[in-house]
């Protein structure tokens, strides 16, 4: 079953990369890049990252906790893309980290970042895919933490071992273009 899970998207990887490179390409706008170029991440991370039990749910939740331009980002990719297996993405905002459950990835904006110890408690061994929008997170227990290089690409960081513990497997296809940081 993963096994074809990994190969179905591989060729929507692929694609959907491709895409990203253009769009970065041609954008002028610094910031907006960003925010665009990260919500297109999100979406590729929900069609190369295997959930334990996800043919059991009806949709793909994405969070975006604090304040940030990518919850609109990702309000305009869901109202148009499918997650893995078609499923309907839904992208919920919290301002409380009490608030957070029931999600299959969760963004940490930059200015909430100094809540993840809390959010790694409260949250504790669920399959949730913890996001950071902050350099360095993917060190200190997030799933998977931003980075924009000198030449200002956008990259990412990836903690496998936090990946594992959570039964959350990332494909190969995907992990070359990050860096493992654990």
């Amino acid at each position: 079953m993963k096994k074809i899970f990994f190969q179905k998207t591989r060729i929507f990887f692929k694609f959907y990369f491709f895409i990203f490179f253009l769009f970065f390409c041609f954008n002028g706008v610094s910031q907006e890049i960003n925010y665009k170029s990260q919500s297109l991440y999100l979406y590729i991370f929900s069609k190369n990252i295997y959930w334990p039990n996800d043919n059991l749910k009806e949709k793909f939740v994405i969070g975006v906790y604090g304040n940030s331009p990518i919850f609109e980002e990702l309000e305009i990719m869901a109202s148009i893309k499918k997650a893995a297996n078609g499923k309907k993405i839904i992208i919920k905002q919290f301002f409380s980290f009490n608030e957070i459950k029931n999600v299959d990835i969760l963004y940490i904006s930059s200015s909430k970042s100094r809540d993840l110890k809390k959010i790694l408690n409260i949250l504790k061994k669920k399959p949730i895919l913890i996001v950071a929008e902050r350099d360095g997170l993917a060190k200190k227990g997030a799933s998977i933490n931003f980075i924009i290089m000198e030449d200002d690409t956008l990259k990412f960081e990836v903690n496998r071992s936090v990946m594992k513990k959570l039964k959350l497997e990332i494909s190969d296809g995907l992990l070359k273009h990050g860096f493992e940081v654990g």
